[in-house]
């Protein structure tokens, strides 16, 4: 697996993952706390992407 992705999708992560590290900059969150947030939300999305991809493997079967 790997080697999949698209500029946009690149460009949209990017800019969730900037928007909520603002947020949390707004919202005087300490920086270990905004790098534990940053963690969790990749790793939902890691999850959530392998999720799709047996979902998606189960319907090709």
């Amino acid at each position: 697996m790997g080697g999949e992705g698209t500029v946009w999708g690149t460009l949209i992560g990017a800019m969730i993952m900037a928007v909520l590290r603002n947020g949390l900059n707004l919202l005087s969150v300490s920086s270990e706390m905004q790098t534990v947030a940053i963690g969790i939300v990749i790793i939902l999305a890691v999850y959530v992407d392998v999720l799709r991809h047996k979902a998606a493997a189960r319907v090709k079967v």
